[in-house]
């Protein structure tokens, strides 16, 4: 297993295997941020061409880590940027309905509801187990449904949604189906262009390790050019002839990806360490990295005491994603061990009363040993 740990800035006594709620900077991207902060330190540096190659170099980064054109992506500042773009700009009629899974992630579902105000029925499906099969979704699909709003990984269970399925009762329905990565890119290789898929959105400073802050957007062409809202940002839509003009300004039509940029593509501070990791992830390759990722998760299941603990992440590796949760036998008991493993410096999340570990590239094998004794540990004493 290849050794990444020396890209990442040292952790000292600490181990962290939380990358689904936050990932580390690298440390070229890093040492990026420190450049972008010189440009601010002495102005004269920050000229024209870096105010356009900044925005225009993430989104070719972007477009290849994800498989579609750079020109394409829209930048964000969030997951949850995308969702209020397709939310406040689709066309939506009385009685349309949006299909959601019930405890998914918030940022999946809070962006719809004040829909509801103009008559868009939004209904949460409850899955049977973990995650929304294709079987349960058809079943819920009516005739004015409209979109299906769903993530890739859940964040709660770690188990991967069938996709290719999914998309295809959306497909032959005619229904919207934005898929949210956040929880999958970084950590797996995920191509759009095989995912018949009308909308993704992402996070960047989970897996992919950007700064907080940083996400991007990618909306089938067809469908962004539906999208109705106020959005102008003048970096987005003037040329430079228009900057030189002094006559009245005038509104172009634009329905490109880049209208729909966040405000502030000059945003050096995010978007250039932002770059610089998702070409770390590029130059590594997501294949690589979902081996290093995936041998952990191996190693952790293999050795995890089953009769202690249970493994609520599934065991087969078709269905896994980069994250696996846990439980101890009473669940009573997560709270508290979840808090005397995060004192000893080993650092995972506690969710819905489940202890969630994500390891990634910096973590080696020797700290999932350290993790299974500490569990082993605490278990005892309960």
């Amino acid at each position: 297993m290849k050794n990444y740990t020396q890209d990442f800035h040292p952790f000292k006594d600490h181990i962290w295997l939380n990358a689904a709620s936050e990932g580390p900077l690298p440390v070229c991207a890093a040492k990026a941020l420190e450049e972008a902060v010189h440009w601010k330190s002495l102005p004269y540096l920050l000229d024209i061409p870096k105010f356009a190659s900044v925005p225009v170099g993430l989104k070719s980064s972007i477009g290849k880590l994800i498989g579609v054109p750079g020109r394409d992506v829209i930048l964000a500042n969030s997951a949850s940027y995308g969702l209020h773009l397709l939310a406040n700009g689709l066309p939506w009629q009385k009685r349309d309905e949006i299909l959601l899974m019930q405890n998914d992630f918030p940022t999946d579902i809070l962006p719809w509801l004040a829909l509801e105000k103009q008559g868009v029925k939004i209904s949460q499906i409850p899955p049977k187990k973990h995650l929304l099969t294709p079987d349960e979704l058809l079943a819920n699909i009516t005739p004015q449904t409209k979109l299906v709003c769903l993530s890739h990984v859940h964040t709660f269970s770690g188990f991967i949604l069938d996709i290719p399925k999914i998309a295809k009762i959306c497909q032959d329905k005619g229904i919207l189906f934005v898929l949210n990565i956040s929880q999958s890119v970084g950590s797996l290789p995920v191509d759009i262009s095989q995912f018949p898929v009308d909308a993704v959105v992402s996070a960047g400073y989970k897996w992919l390790c950007g700064p907080y802050g940083t996400g991007f957007c990618w909306i089938k062409p067809e469908v962004r050019e539906q999208l109705n809202l106020n959005h102008a940002y003048w970096v987005s839509l003037m040329s430079e002839q228009d900057l030189k003009s002094t006559g009245p300004l005038s509104l172009k039509e634009d329905t490109s990806a880049r209208k729909f940029d966040m405000f502030g593509t000059a945003n050096f501070f995010n978007f250039v360490p932002f770059k610089t990791a998702i070409d770390y992830w590029l130059d590594i390759g997501l294949e690589n990295v979902a081996t290093h990722n995936q041998n952990l998760i191996d190693y952790f299941i293999d050795q995890l005491p089953e009769s202690t603990y249970d493994c609520i992440s599934p065991k087969e590796k078709v269905e896994r994603s980069g994250l696996v949760v846990i439980s101890h036998k009473t669940k009573g008991n997560n709270a508290r061990i979840w808090s005397n493993v995060t004192a000893k410096g080993i650092h995972t999340a506690l969710w819905k009363n489940n202890i969630r570990i994500s390891p990634h590239v910096y973590n080696t094998q020797a700290e999932m040993d350290m993790l299974l004794e500490t569990l082993k540990k605490e278990s005892k004493c309960t």
